[in-house]
């Protein structure tokens, strides 16, 4: 017998994943305010264009729509399918307008063509997919040349020498 706390979808009865990765390791709604206290701290102005690298569910996209009227988001992702489960539970319930100024693009967050934003964030650590140097400096160069004029990137960082290897 599974738990009350253990989460299913209504149509298969299969785990969800998904649901259990934001609730452990995301806080749309208070990552969001971070990010825009953290631009006007460091800018003195208020931030409209967010990307969201290795955005997932886009579950930060669809919050940053919702923090503002003027605010726009582009998330990236290569993976299709956590990009259909973020169209159904996330960007199914924002409205018309706030849809309107979302944009998720199934693409490589290396591609130099991706839209300049005034903030870049890759959060939960999702850039360590580079493993090899020339990889991870080829995705920051990406970043610089893809920020705005006064754009920041906001990435997740963790570990020391005090961490467990």
């Amino acid at each position: 017998m599974k738990s009350k706390s253990q989460k299913t979808t209504k149509a298969s009865g299969a785990f969800d994943k998904y649901h259990y990765y934001i609730n452990s390791v995301q806080s749309p709604d208070s990552d969001v305010l971070f990010m825009r206290e953290t631009y006007r701290q460091i800018r003195g102005k208020s931030p409209t264009a967010m990307r969201e690298d290795f955005c997932g569910t886009h579950a930060l996209s669809c919050e940053w729509t919702k923090l503002n009227s003027k605010n726009i988001a582009f998330g990236i992702d290569l993976d299709a399918e956590p990009i259909a489960y973020g169209q159904a539970h996330y960007a199914s319930k924002l409205t018309d307008h706030q849809r309107a100024r979302l944009q998720i693009m199934q693409a490589d967050v290396l591609n130099p063509g991706l839209p300049k934003a005034d903030i870049i964030c890759a959060m939960n650590f999702s850039h360590f997919v580079f493993k090899e140097r020339a990889m991870m400096k080829s995705y920051f160069h990406n970043c610089l040349t893809t920020l705005n004029e006064s754009g920041i990137l906001l990435i997740d960082c963790f570990g020391g020498a005090g961490m467990p290897a």
